[in-house]
């Protein structure tokens, strides 16, 4: 995008996030768009064509499968929506984005997904964010913290809802934990992921096993030092490959600073694998400290992360039953109860069709 557009798009964006605005943008689009007899019922805004492979898209197909009896689309986020009862943005930017396109006019309810605020990776100021979801008819939570955290920053209560993360039960499927089995990490490489944490418990727990799953970790300044320890192994494998990884764990660490998530985290658990997180996105939604897994606060410190996958070893809780609740299908009715529609049921799938 261009400087000038950029500058404009920001200018717009300006004016819509004033607080006197919230109500005008609820009501324009419903105001003025013609009805359509061939409306849809939900149109999922997905990434865009160009980000293939984001997990946002394949979190949507995933929920659409399990609306049955309904019209259901799939529109990237840039092309032209079409006439729907409700829609579902899949990233709060895809949501700010069609507010600040003049000719964007959507009939029916808008519905915003929302992992995590990173204010200085989109360039929009946290309370001016917060002002552009307050137009919205709901903002769907991925964990307790952020519900509260838009809360605090004036997204009226009542919009608000969460709706932890989901995996396949189906998929992922319970094993039992051996005492030498291995430490495992799964994520792509990011600076927030915490590689030095990795790094530096890798060192310090040198009788154990260590398996790094995900991508883009060669791209870590210090990843030949992180590939020479003799404990440590970096598998990048195809997603339909990683139950057979997760099987191989018995331990889980989800280092992080900043999460939405991590799904991984669900995946794992639903693996029986005893998870360590750090406190951040929905890890304090579905570990009970002590119980079905450890948290640890930030900024970490390796001795105590190291101390707390120790103890994660003697723990004998059937840490897969206490994950079992976080499966598509109920993830599905949650995000339909959110939007108001009626409970879909657990066997029958959705009318999928690409807009």
């Amino acid at each position: 995008m261009s400087k000038s557009k950029q500058t404009m798009v920001a200018a717009r964006l300006r004016v819509l996030s004033h607080p006197t605005m919230s109500a005008v943008l609820r009501g324009l689009g419903r105001l003025l768009a013609p009805t359509s007899a061939t409306q849809a019922d939900v149109v999922f805004v997905t990434p865009p064509k160009s980000a293939p492979g984001w997990i946002l898209e394949a979190i949507c197909r995933e929920i659409g499968s399990r609306l049955p009896g309904l019209d259901i689309r799939y529109c990237h986020h840039g092309e032209a929506l079409p006439q729907a009862s409700r829609y579902f943005f899949s990233h709060y930017m895809f949501y700010v984005g069609s507010l600040s396109k003049v000719r964007t006019v959507r009939r029916g309810q808008s519905f915003v997904f929302a992992t995590h605020l990173e204010a200085d990776k989109h360039g929009i100021p946290n309370e001016s964010l917060a002002r552009l979801l307050d137009s919205s008819d709901g903002v769907i939570c991925m964990n307790e913290v952020l519900r509260a955290e838009l809360q605090r920053l004036g997204v009226a209560p009542h919009r608000l809802g969460v709706a932890v993360g989901a995996a396949s039960i189906q998929t992922y499927r319970p094993h039992v934990r051996q005492p030498d089995g291995k430490v495992g990490f799964c994520s792509a490489y990011y600076a927030r992921k915490s590689p030095d944490l990795v790094l530096e418990i890798v060192k310090k727990l040198p009788h154990r096993q260590f398996l790094l799953l995900g991508k883009g970790w060669r791209d870590y300044p210090r990843f030949d030092e992180l590939e020479r320890q003799p404990n440590f192994s970096y598998v990048e494998a195809p997603y339909t490959e990683y139950p057979g990884y997760y099987a191989q764990m018995s331990v889980f660490v989800s280092a992080s600073q900043l999460e939405g998530g991590p799904i991984p985290l669900l995946e794992a658990m639903m693996s029986n694998a005893v998870p360590v997180a750090s406190r951040t996105g929905f890890a304090p939604d579905v570990i009970r400290h002590g119980h079905n897994g450890f948290i640890f606060d930030l900024p970490a410190d390796a001795n105590e992360v190291c101390s707390l996958i120790e103890q994660a070893y003697g723990l004998d809780t059937d840490v897969a039953a206490t994950a079992a609740g976080y499966d598509w299908v109920p993830y599905a009715a949650r995000i339909a109860a959110l939007m108001g529609i009626p409970a879909p049921s657990t066997t029958t799938q959705g009318r999928a069709a690409t807009a």
